[in-house]
């Protein structure tokens, strides 16, 4: 090869070198601009907010459900552990503590008493339903399709939670000492945590998504969500500066901050299901005429 075909050759690899990082950047660009949404993290303060008031009548009336479910008495422990965990990884025993305050009460409510969980729990889902509708760029339900879909959920949910732990503890139970399952065991938590998040992302949209997408959008969250809640816990657990500052109220603020970070990883991660459904927006098809092939 003489000099002249060398330097041709170099010429057209470099060439090519940099068209590639050129689409890649633009994918990449695409892929920020797409999931940066500037509203986003207004949009988990305010689910934040409503969540703080619904969810005090939102567990009474799922822990209630979970109370006169037959044959999962047993269970009750590991499904109030599971739970509580997942709405603040720490001083889990604080908050299960004012929960059963909170239950001992729920009989003597009132008229007053079950008009403001009502309404504290409409709120929460007409929030909801609007800013999921802003994720995945769909149409918001109805109000009365809406309330009958997340009523529903909140029934099903605990009857299918329960039924998920309850068979875990029977299998368990069956096969203990089988050195091989036990890693199995370990994964479930894991496994509910992701089929909540798959199944929220579902019902959400209100338009068929694919199921790719439905999948890698889960799993990413799920990944990201477990990663920050170890590092939620191992802030919290060598950080003890905060209980000379704010003393018992501590706990309340990182509440409140916890739930704010869930929310931002879950809206995070309904824009990623719906980019993966879209390819990001369909850039690069518009620009460069790349087809995308529906799964």
């Amino acid at each position: 090869m003489d000099s002249q075909s060398k330097e041709q050759f170099f010429k057209i690899f470099f060439i090519k070198v940099r068209a590639t990082f050129f689409i890649l950047w633009n994918k990449i660009k695409s892929i920020l601009d797409f999931v940066a949404d500037k509203e986003l993290s207004f949009y988990a303060a305010s689910l934040s907010f409503y969540t703080i008031f619904a969810i005090v009548p939102l567990l009474l009336i799922i822990f209630s459900i979970f109370l006169n479910l037959p044959n999962f008495q047993s269970q009750i422990a590991r499904i109030r552990d599971f739970i509580l965990s997942n709405i603040l990884p720490t001083h889990t025993e604080v908050i299960s503590q004012y929960l059963d305050t909170f239950m001992q009460n729920s009989s003597s409510l009132g008229m007053m008493g079950l008009g403001y969980a009502l309404i504290a729990s409409v709120m929460f889902f007409r929030n909801y339903e609007y800013i999921a509708a802003k994720m995945f760029n769909s149409t918001p339900r109805k109000f009365f399709d809406s309330l009958l879909m997340y009523w529903t959920m909140i029934t099903l949910f605990p009857v299918a939670l329960a039924f998920s732990i309850y068979f875990s503890g029977e299998v368990q139970k069956t096969l203990k000492g089988t050195a091989n399952l036990n890693l199995v065991f370990d994964l479930i938590p894991y496994i509910l945590t992701w089929a909540i998040f798959f199944l929220l992302f579902k019902l959400s949209a209100n338009k068929p998504l694919k199921l790719l997408s439905l999948l890698s959008a889960s799993i990413l969250t799920t990944i990201i969500w477990l990663l920050t809640k170890w590092g939620f816990v191992y802030y919290v657990f060598y950080n003890q500066t905060y209980k000379s500052v704010y003393g018992s109220i501590s706990i309340f603020l990182f509440l409140m901050l916890w739930i704010y970070v869930s929310w931002f990883i879950i809206l995070y991660g309904m824009r990623f299901c719906e980019g993966f459904g879209t390819n990001f927006g369909k850039t690069l098809e518009e620009k460069y005429g790349i087809s995308t092939t529906e799964v």
